[in-house]
């Protein structure tokens, strides 16, 4: 869903990526991928860096600024990272089915505070734009390439190996032989001779 005023969420098609999981684990495979990709989500929160792909760093607090002086005095730091209280870490969800995974904002306040951030569209003052979730509405907007691959990464464990191929067995070799210079050799005697005329030829198989 796009980033709204009223919902904050963003849903991965991952219908592509599941096409080779069994039916029966592709709802697992979603939840995994999205409850890592949260994961990673809420790591480049704490690096103050944008997880959405095009997005930068997030702007440092103004000094001498009100927030930068109650964030210093409520969480021992001055760092954008989105985590003053911590309620909104705590707020972002996941939910999956057999085709997606969805990250969404939960809870009136959370989700006023998820807007201002993603939009940077506040009634208040405005706030430096600190996104951390892609906007549906903007066509092709992802997570950053390390998260797109913990996400194929993820969905990959649950594929069904490919058959082997049996080995293709070679057809049996037949040697022709000349007896009469292979009987010369091995000195053979009249009565082996006179048996040996009625055979021409032989399966390597059939002497093994």
């Amino acid at each position: 869903m796009p980033i709204k005023e009223n919902e904050v969420s963003f849903t991965y098609d991952l219908e592509d990526l599941l096409n080779e999981v069994p039916e029966d684990d592709r709802e697992d495979a979603a939840t995994e991928a999205g409850e890592l990709a949260l994961q990673k989500v809420h790591e480049y929160m704490d690096r103050q860096i944008s997880p959405v792909k095009g997005e930068s760093n997030f702007k440092a607090l103004k000094k001498d600024s009100a927030y930068r002086k109650l964030k210093q005095r409520r969480a021992g730091n001055q760092r954008p990272n989105l985590r003053l209280t911590g309620d909104l870490i705590e707020s972002m969800e996941v939910d999956a089915d057999e085709s997606s995974f969805t990250i969404s904002v939960e809870g009136k306040k959370n989700i006023g505070k998820a807007h201002n951030h993603n939009t940077r569209k506040t009634k208040r003052s405005p706030l430096p734009k600190r996104q951390f979730l892609p906007d549906d509405s903007k066509r092709g907007q992802t997570f950053k390439r390390s998260i797109v691959k913990a996400i194929k990464e993820t969905i990959a464990k649950y594929k069904k190996p490919k058959p082997k191929k049996p080995p293709v067995e070679a057809p049996p070799e037949t040697v022709t032989v000349n007896f009469d210079k292979l009987l010369s050799t091995f000195k053979a005697t009249r009565r082996e001779k006179q048996i040996a005329k009625d055979v021409k030829t032989f399966r390597i198989e059939d002497i093994l």
